[in-house]
């Protein structure tokens, strides 16, 4: 509690009680408030629901679209002709996805007034980014939380996917939905869902050094160094990677016959020895994912907490559980496993764990912050019907 007020009162927080604040969105007002040069600015209601304004108006928009989807052209040109043209928004988009527009003269037209972000240097081009505007599937969304390793600009999610159950806001609406969020203010807030994310470290013998890591600068070994799959810092004795996920830390057997045998701590105490083919270590957006799959929960994205669900468990009493979001949790394979495991993030980045080696998973200090709909719980359980059909049946007739 006093953690709390102490965050609430050097934060200078809107209008909130701090008895029902969660850790989730307290945390991330700190972040914020302590971060400078942002445009936007978080604040909650009195029913503790996270909103966002402009500090000043937005001006530097991103926008990621699916790759390889001729779906999805038409959309993505009338949008970044929109924000060039009409809203004269400088806009970023992905180098590689000029090669899909390279015959179509009106976008060729308007290519100088946009700039080019290129996936091989991360690490310039997207420090001014004000807010993302996201068309595509779940899996776009989780592209670019990998883009941005620490603080995530807003997101705006246009669904033109498969399943879509992240994205919230239908194409059609485009022009209404992006003048709400350009005009955001005190006044008329925009409602936002913090998507918390994990922060997954693994500590590696340096022997497993990846080809990409060895082929860095060896005079400089010792800092962190940015990609999309994030920090990689080199040690003489390990090797660290630091990578965040949106969904889920998924530990795995791989190709192995055998069984995956982990030992799992809490805050540094053993809690249980995992015999399977892994384990899933879920946020509440990724409750819905693989987790859901292997039997886990369906967690609110409001709800602070981890999900931890094994896959296919030698035991007909391991049951999934959730534990409190400020839990750190290590994964170690030990000695006796018969077998190695794989460790990947949202599905990215997959590296091969030996014995010995150790997956540490919290918190991400920055979540995510995706611009609602309609409203976090109704969206959510928009998604839960429509795209999972959750609770499908037909209406028993009433007695006569």
């Amino acid at each position: 509690m006093n953690f709390v007020n102490r965050l609430v009162r050097n934060c200078s927080l809107v209008a909130v009680k701090p008895h029902i604040r969660c850790a989730n969105f307290t945390s991330y007002m700190s972040h914020l408030m302590a971060e400078t040069g942002r445009s936007c600015q978080f604040f909650a209601d009195e029913c503790d629901s996270p909103s966002l304004l402009w500090k000043k108006k937005p001006n530097n928009v991103l926008v990621v679209k699916k790759i390889c989807a001729p779906e999805v052209h038409k959309p993505f040109k009338q949008l970044v002709l929109y924000l060039c043209k009409e809203k004269h928004l400088t806009v970023t988009i992905e180098l590689r996805v000029v090669e899909e527009f390279k015959n179509d003269l009106d976008f060729i037209e308007v290519l100088p007034l946009i700039t080019l972000w290129d996936l091989e240097s991360p690490d310039e081009g997207l420090d001014n980014i004000d807010f993302v505007v996201c068309l595509g599937g779940d899996g776009t969304l989780l592209y670019v939380s990998s883009l941005f390793q620490e603080y995530v600009p807003p997101v705006l999610p246009f669904h033109l996917g498969s399943l879509g159950f992240l994205m919230t806001h239908a194409f059609s609406d485009y022009k209404e939905v992006l003048e709400r969020t350009l005009n955001a203010s005190k006044e008329k807030p925009l409602g936002v869902t913090l998507r918390s994310r994990l922060n997954c470290e693994l500590q590696l013998a340096s022997q497993a050094t990846t080809t990409a890591t060895m082929k860095e600068d060896s005079a400089d070994e010792s800092r962190p160094r940015m990609s999309p799959c994030g920090y990689t810092i080199v040690g003489p004795q390990t090797r660290v990677s630091r990578m965040a996920a949106l969904n889920e830390v998924v530990i795995d057997r791989g190709n192995s016959p055998y069984l995956t045998g982990v030992e799992l701590a809490c805050n540094g105490e053993h809690v249980a020895d995992v015999q399977g083919d892994g384990v899933i270590i879920a946020t509440p957006t990724g409750s819905t994912a693989y987790a859901a799959a292997a039997g886990g929960p369906m967690v609110e994205p409001g709800v602070p907490g981890i999900t931890i669900a094994p896959i296919c468990p030698h035991s007909l009493s391991f049951r999934p559980v959730v534990v409190g979001l400020q839990r750190k949790l290590q994964v170690r394979i030990p000695s006796s496993s018969r077998a190695s495991a794989w460790v990947s993030c949202d599905g990215r980045n997959r590296q091969q764990l030996e014995h010995g080696e150790t997956v540490e998973i919290s918190s991400h200090k920055w979540p995510m912050a995706c611009i609602n709909n309609k409203g976090t719980t109704p969206d959510w359980f928009n998604s839960l019907a429509e795209c999972l059909q959750w609770n499908a049946r037909l209406k028993q007739k009433p007695l006569r």
